[in-house]
């Protein structure tokens, strides 16, 4: 049984450009919540509004929701995919910059497509971290882990780091 609460930073302008959309695996997650709810509680998955991401004039009022559920996380999920994310996108490094910054959230970063995660992957990914992934692993500056987007990892991460029980990954570059 996974009791954390776990805050998914995800790319808010992909909702609208469907060639970087990470609809399909919000979706894959969501599904995993319904199905399994004691073994996942992704906090912003029911209340993301995505009309309201993209409205300039609420932005303030997005990122407030965004906080609040922050607020409420013991750690922070991220998914990369080479098909599916932008590294420069200001929203993303936003949501991972406060999480880290602010609620010193430990970071898990989930690959899709690959069944383990090496050394080797990190390498092969570097290019669609995003920018403030690769600034904490330059400067070792944040607690993160990666793994593979299967249920079963994701499902062990989630459950093990946490600000709640104070377990957090070595450093910027844990392999679990």
């Amino acid at each position: 049984m996974n009791s954390n609460k776990t805050y998914l930073a995800f790319n808010v302008d992909a909702v609208r450009d469907s060639r970087k959309s990470n609809l399909h695996t919000l979706n894959l997650l969501g599904d995993w919540q319904r199905r399994f709810p004691h073994r996942f509680n992704f906090l912003n998955m029911e209340s993301i509004n995505f009309i309201a991401c993209h409205d300039d004039l609420v932005e303030t009022t997005v990122k407030s929701q965004f906080f609040a559920l922050m607020e409420k996380a013991d750690n922070l999920m991220l998914v990369v995919a080479k098909d599916a994310i932008d590294p420069d996108n200001a929203w993303l490094n936003w949501q991972i910059s406060r999480a880290v910054n602010r609620y010193h959230l430990p970071v898990i970063v989930a690959f899709k497509g690959e069944s383990a995660v090496t050394e080797e992957t990190l390498k092969d990914y570097w290019n669609y971290l995003p920018q403030k992934i690769r600034k904490y692993i330059g400067r070792n500056s944040a607690r993160m882990c990666y793994i593979p987007l299967t249920e079963t990892k994701v499902e062990k991460a989630l459950g093990y780091f946490s600000v709640n029980s104070q377990t957090y990954p070595c450093d910027s570059t844990t392999i679990f």
